[in-house]
């Protein structure tokens, strides 16, 4: 018996599922990843700048406090835009993730419509042979 194409279509639609399903889960973990990174480097920023408002500091812990701030709010700026475009992506890979589910959907209802399809002919069949036994006179 040959083999349904719609059967290959399936196999390479579920396996196009489970690669965005991979990338999906990939882009959950950079997402989350960039987000506790910015979060821990707001959290180092304010701890931080309390150390330094604090009455007991002088002068030069005060002028060092600048010149990390500078440099703490370059990777806070970095750190909250790798967190965007991380979450873009997540976004994008759900969506492409989606596309791929409704694509498996779609073939598995066309089996199922040619199977309902076949399985009505080969009634038809049996019922049109049925039929005939019937009509044939019978002997006396």
């Amino acid at each position: 018996m040959p083999r349904d194409p719609l059967q290959t279509v399936l196999r390479l639609r579920i396996q196009a599922r489970d690669a965005a399903l991979r990338d999906f889960a990939a882009a959950i973990e950079r997402e989350t990843e960039a987000a506790r990174r910015l979060a821990a480097l707001e959290q180092t920023i304010g701890r931080e700048t309390e150390a330094a408002s604090s009455l007991d500091g002088d002068d030069t812990a005060v002028e060092a406090f600048g010149a990390w701030f500078r440099r703490a709010r370059a990777e806070q700026d970095a750190a909250a835009a790798a967190q965007e475009a991380a979450a873009g992506e997540m976004e994008q890979t759900r969506a492409i993730l989606a596309i791929a589910r409704a694509a498996v959907r779609a073939v598995e209802e066309l089996l199922a419509q040619a199977a309902g399809a076949r399985r009505t002919q080969a009634l038809a069949a049996e019922q049109k042979h049925l039929d005939e036994i019937a009509s044939r006179p019978q002997p006396e």
